[in-house]
């Protein structure tokens, strides 16, 4: 069993930067789960900009929706594993709920929703804790801010948090990025 670092930080902090700053110093062969999709412009820049900022011999692997079925394909051949982002793959999973009244959503589809959210991060952890190297997992924190006004954002921001909570309860190391600085908040060096 490797080693578990959860990188969380609000919008634009520096968490990703950071994450891939510690694992180029440390790592050769790196595999990096995006989970992001390409919608629009604005998306594909953000993805244009993070893949040039990573170092060309890291193996990408894109897995918007199930990122614990990749670890099968790392097979010792990998030293560390960087996700980016936990907050992403929830937005992912919450998204794919076709026919949702967003606007007075059921209660009974929310709880089955987030049940399918945690059931993936779950599967992520266990693929995580099978894996023998380093795993960084990067997320937003998401609730410092005010109460959402729709009941789409309010349930993303309670998963998103739920989220977070498990993945940092079992994280060996938990870090918040602040304005660029990194602050350990959890585990030993």
């Amino acid at each position: 069993m490797g080693v578990l670092t959860l990188i969380t930080g609000g919008a634009r902090s520096g968490k990703s930067s950071f994450a891939e700053e510690l694992i180029r110093s440390a790592y050769t062969q790196v595999a990096y789960i995006a989970t992001a999709q390409i919608f629009d412009q604005e998306m594909e820049e953000r993805v244009r900009r993070h893949r040039q900022q990573r170092p060309d011999h890291w193996t990408t692997y894109e897995e918007s929706c199930a990122p614990s079925s990749v670890f099968p394909l790392f097979d010792n051949t990998v030293d560390a594993v960087l996700l980016d982002c936990l907050t992403v793959l929830t937005t992912n999973l919450i998204l794919q709920e076709q026919g949702m009244d967003w606007e007075a959503p059921d209660q009974v589809k929310l709880n089955a929703i987030e049940d399918r959210v945690m059931l993936e991060i779950e599967n992520l952890l266990a693929a995580c804790s099978r894996f023998s190297g380093k795993v960084f997992l990067v997320t937003n924190e998401v609730g410092l801010g005010i109460v959402p006004a729709s009941p789409l954002s309010r349930f993303f921001r309670d998963c998103s948090g739920r989220v977070n909570q498990c993945v940092a309860a079992r994280a060996d190391m938990v870090y918040m990025v602040i304005s660029g600085i990194p602050v350990k908040i959890k585990g030993e060096e």
